[in-house]
């Protein structure tokens, strides 16, 4: 055996171990994958069923479970109440992230590292750890059943996306256009309002949906603080998954599924369309 020979054998060692673990990689990861869609699928297809019970696959095929669901009337007020509840979080996140996002990076403020890390603190805390602590809050200020009280936890638990959101894209705008401005005489103030802000405006409409689509899709802290009286659509969701299947729970799962996604990627254009 050659020199040159050997030196070739050697190298189709290392080659077949970089062939077999990219393979083995792909694999695990439809394998991961799979395991994810496959419940939602699962969902999609029962929900185009016309059997009175859910079952996989289904007997018979129709749109019963979706007209009922706009013709029941027992969707309608839960989903109101989200939407509603959803639209003011995510505004209130927005107009508490903004100006903190400035202060965090357009300034000299002390104490920036620790003011961001409670700004995100809400995401790496467990949802129900967070309303357990809620409750007994809200219980001595009366909140507990109150819109209001929902609408605060849900700011509070929507700000660290907003916040993350807006953060990396205020990083990307460089200042030196700001100092350009400062220069021909526009204020710290003005120059952040029409240039820094406007630059950043797609960002900020990202932020908002991502605010809104987190209270919107919450089902734990208004288990906690909602009462009896409040009841949003992730909450009747699971409440009829609780006491009574109701077959319809399929479609509007389908509902929820398609528009979650549609915001999602409406606001990843939005953060794309501004770079």
């Amino acid at each position: 055996m050659t020199h040159s020979t050997r030196n070739q054998e050697l190298r189709r060692g290392p080659r077949a171990i970089d062939q077999i673990s990219k393979w083995l990689g792909r694999l695990v990861a439809l394998i991961g994958l799979v395991f994810l869609l496959a419940p939602a699928l699962a969902i999609v297809v029962m929900s185009f069923a016309d059997d009175r019970r859910i079952s996989f696959p289904p007997r018979e095929w129709g749109f019963g479970r979706y007209v009922e669901v706009f013709t029941s009337g027992k969707w309608g007020a839960p989903t109101a109440l989200s939407i509603e509840i959803g639209l003011w979080a995510g505004a209130l996140a927005l107009i508490v992230a903004l100006p903190l996002v400035f202060a965090l990076k357009r300034s000299t403020l002390r104490g920036r590292g620790a003011l961001e890390g409670s700004a995100i603190a809400p995401l790496v805390i467990p949802v129900a750890a967070y309303a357990v602590g809620l409750y007994g809050v809200f219980a001595q200020l009366g909140l507990l059943g109150e819109k209001f009280g929902v609408i605060l936890a849900h700011t509070v638990y929507s700000l660290p996306l907003v916040v993350i959101v807006l953060s990396t894209a205020l990083e990307q705008i460089t200042p030196d256009l700001e100092l350009a401005a400062m220069t021909m005489g526009a204020s710290r103030i003005k120059a952040w309002g029409t240039i820094t802000l406007r630059l950043l405006m797609p960002s900020v409409l990202a932020g908002f949906l991502m605010g809104f689509i987190t209270s919107f899709d919450e089902a734990v802290l208004i288990t906690f603080l909602g009462g009896v009286g409040l009841i949003t659509l992730p909450k009747y969701i699971f409440d009829s998954v609780q006491y009574a299947v109701d077959p319809a729970i399929t479609a509007i799962a389908t509902l929820l599924m398609v528009t979650t996604t549609a915001l999602m990627l409406l606001a990843t254009t939005l953060r794309k369309g501004k770079k």
